[in-house]
């Protein structure tokens, strides 16, 4: 059964340990889970994840919106791996507030670009892992895991400030 972020994260000790300055912060991930939150969208800690799954973002059919962390697969201690599976998944979160996409069409040849320059792997896992209409968008997520936590905080305030677009 799916537990409450806040509620895990307060529980799982994450509070220890100096960070460098460019580094994620407990309280970026809890101030980022509470613009998820204010936005509409619950966030949740599963155990019962795919393997394959860090986490996801989803809708169901009773139109409840969810950001889901896996457990099974992030030690929530890491708070580093904790931070990107949020950043990743916010990404999905502000494209559902637009409606379409978080970053401007001119920005995506750089964002492809910084990609292929600083995450190889994620660039290849686009490529080969997802279809060609999914690529844009989670180019978009992959991305912004590379991104400070103060510009993921500031694009997710800029898209989402109004809550999501209901269809």
């Amino acid at each position: 059964m799916p537990l409450s972020l806040g509620l895990i994260l307060a529980l799982s000790g994450l509070l220890g340990g100096a960070k460098p300055a460019k580094a994620a912060s407990l309280e970026d991930i809890r101030q980022l889970e509470d613009l998820i939150n204010a936005a509409g969208v619950e966030t949740l800690v599963s155990d019962r994840c795919p393997a394959n799954h860090a986490g996801y973002y989803e809708r169901d059919n009773a139109g409840r919106h969810r950001l889901v962390l896996c457990h099974n697969v992030v030690n929530l201690a890491d708070v580093e791996a904790v931070w990107e599976v949020m950043a990743h998944e916010s990404t999905h979160i502000m494209q559902a507030c637009t409606g379409t996409t978080a970053i401007a069409d001119e920005y995506m040849p750089r964002t492809f670009r910084e990609l292929r320059t600083m995450a190889p792997h994620y660039a290849k896992l686009i490529d080969l892992g997802y279809p060609s209409g999914d690529q844009r968008l989670e180019a978009e997520a992959f991305w912004m895991e590379l991104q400070t936590p103060a510009t993921v905080i500031s694009l997710f305030r800029s898209l989402c400030g109004s809550g999501l677009r209901r269809p």
